[in-house]
């Protein structure tokens, strides 16, 4: 496995909204960015594998590229069940089970994957996969808060029945960002069915790729959005 390289400077990012294993619209968003490794620092906001079926490719990839991904909910949810592999029957509805689990490196993937924070921030950005509790600091906050949340209500509680539907938010419960009022802006992913979502400090990357939406780019500090076409039933557009 190549040894990840040196990070560029800081103040040239790009941030992928979520791959999920789809290799093809990766690397069609990566040539149409021009990006470059050498120049550039590369940020995937989270769920990097699962859905797609390239997912070791695209863990590989962005190992070589030097990405500092962000920890979304499926690797979160591979990590904490990896100890019940053969047991679980979540394992037999992913689309890990056909490379990444089946992988002679997949202990150094889960290494790695350990070690992802669950946000990055600079002087005038933070990032995160899901979003933020209304209410505590994100160091107060746990790594499946952040993960994993859609809507909430004003004091940060998750609903306990939700179809996950965009018109059908429980009475008192509203997008996490409803409440977001700080100047800083937030990337995020993590919300296909609301896709490509910009408020004034928010910005949801997003598209669901892997849903035959798009894969999503964004540059800073130049505020340029890259977007190439997704997959359709497990081909590229």
């Amino acid at each position: 496995m190549s040894r990840m390289k040196p990070r560029p400077p800081a103040d040239s990012i790009l941030f992928v909204g979520d791959i999920q294993g789809c290799l093809d619209p990766l690397e069609r968003l990566l040539q149409a960015a021009d990006y470059s490794p050498d120049r550039h620092r590369l940020i995937p906001v989270g769920d990097t594998i699962n859905r797609g079926y390239d997912n070791v490719a695209v863990l590989s990839l962005l190992r070589d590229l030097g990405a500092d991904p962000i920890i979304g909910n499926h690797e979160l949810k591979l990590l904490s069940r990896i100890d019940k592999l053969g047991s679980d029957k979540w394992f037999n509805r992913q689309t890990i089970r056909h490379d990444l689990l089946r992988d002679p490196r997949l202990d150094t993937w889960l290494d790695w994957m350990t070690r992802w924070p669950s946000w990055h921030e600079g002087k005038d950005w933070l990032c995160v996969h899901a979003g933020l509790h209304p209410r505590r600091p994100i160091e107060e906050t746990s790594r499946w808060y952040l993960a994993t949340v859609r809507i909430c209500d004003a004091q940060g509680n998750q609903p306990k029945d939700w179809d996950g539907l965009n018109h059908t938010f429980p009475p008192g419960f509203h997008p996490w960002h409803h409440y977001y009022s700080d100047e800083r802006l937030v990337v995020y992913g993590h919300w296909a069915r609301q896709g490509f979502h910009r408020t004034w400090n928010t910005l949801g990357l997003d598209d669901g790729c892997v849903y035959g939406g798009t894969l999503v780019g964004w540059w800073y500090p130049d505020d340029r959005i890259v977007r190439v076409p997704g997959m359709r039933q497990g081909r590229a557009d």
